[in-house]
């Protein structure tokens, strides 16, 4: 079968996915070639398209019905907002749409857009590779010390603040604990935020999302004693079947997706409040507002109990397989 990939180049999130589905899709046998949203032709008849779930991205696969068939393997932190005027959901039940998860399923559901599936993210999980000079270096900060790792865009979801307000608590217990930021610009003012909370001895923010190879992220990974996920909602979360893939066990909120992926493999902290926060007029966002203590407590507990440590890793040897990408991705090809 012959399938053109379209996505949007300049968001790296999607790029990557795109690319990881490409490769599995040549494995097994099928010729693809990646496009950019804005490829003036796509010649192929069969168009998987990767990217978030707006009323925008239902508009612009319109331009190809009913000539090409098409699958919309989409993602949705939270609900659409759609035009009622307009032809969404008429879009919709002409193309296959397949959710990366059940919470998008949900919502899109909730909205009324059709669902055909849901297929999970996957990585291939025996790439662990690492930049070994970039590990030692960090090593060398991080022997010895319990250590959490937080890799997220800075916006009002991800709920960095929580993380870096929870690090300040932890270190009151464990002094010698530290705390990795990958992020950059954005919502919060970050720098400000770690020196007002006199941070800067136990806390490392990068400063360079976006830019790190991904042999130095996986070198981060292997580092850390577990992964944060501070996030008040998420559409998948990737970067907890990042941490999997480094038998690394993760902390976040109670709620789907991340409740989904971790299970038995981390600590699930509880959801307190539900706020709706409109985006961009594009979603309405459910934030799953949880408890800083509640944070800063499952990072006290999985520092210090090597046993629960153990009992998660062992749990996750197995859990790793649900989220291989040669097992998981070939399941878009039936919505052809």
């Amino acid at each position: 079968m012959k399938i053109a990939i379209v996505t949007h180049f300049d968001v790296t999130s999607h790029f990557v996915n795109a690319n990881r589905i490409a490769n599995v899709f040549t494995k097994n046998g099928h010729e693809c070639k990646l496009y950019n949203f804005d490829a003036k032709e796509v010649p192929e008849d069969n168009i998987l398209y990767v990217y978030n779930i707006f009323a925008q991205s239902l508009s612009y696969l319109s331009r190809y019905l009913p000539e090409k068939n098409i699958v919309f393997y989409g993602a949705c932190e939270g609900f659409p907002i759609l035009d009622p005027i307009c032809a969404e959901r008429t879009v919709a039940k002409e193309i296959h749409v397949v959710a990366n998860s059940e919470f998008t399923k949900m919502c899109l559901e909730t909205v009324q857009l059709p669902c055909a599936g849901v297929v999970p993210h996957g990585l291939p999980m025996d790439y662990q590779k690492y930049d070994e000079k970039f590990y030692h270096y960090v090593k060398t900060w991080t022997e010895n010390n319990p250590a959490f790792f937080c890799n997220s865009g800075n916006s009002e979801r991800k709920g960095l603040d929580r993380f870096i307000i929870a690090s300040k608590l932890v270190s009151r217990k464990i002094p010698d604990s530290r705390f990795i930021l990958h992020s950059g610009e954005g919502m919060l003012n970050i720098p400000r935020m770690i020196n007002d909370l006199e941070l800067g001895k136990n806390f490392w923010f990068t400063n360079a999302f976006g830019m790190f190879h991904e042999d130095k992220i996986n070198a981060l990974y292997k580092l850390c004693t577990a992964y944060v996920q501070p996030s008040y909602t998420e559409s998948f979360c990737i970067p907890i079947i990042e941490a999997l893939r480094f038998h690394k066990p993760s902390i976040a909120v109670d709620v789907s997706p991340m409740s989904d992926i971790i299970k038995d493999t981390g600590l699930l902290i509880p959801n307190t409040k539900v706020q709706q926060v409109k985006y961009q007029e594009r979603y309405v966002l459910p934030f799953h507002l949880y408890s800083v203590d509640a944070l800063a407590d499952a990072m006290i507990t999985m520092a210090e109990d090597k046993n629960l440590r153990r009992r998660l890793i062992k749990v996750i040897e197995e859990a790793r397989k649900q989220y291989e990408a040669l097992n998981v991705y070939p399941a878009l090809l039936k919505y052809f």
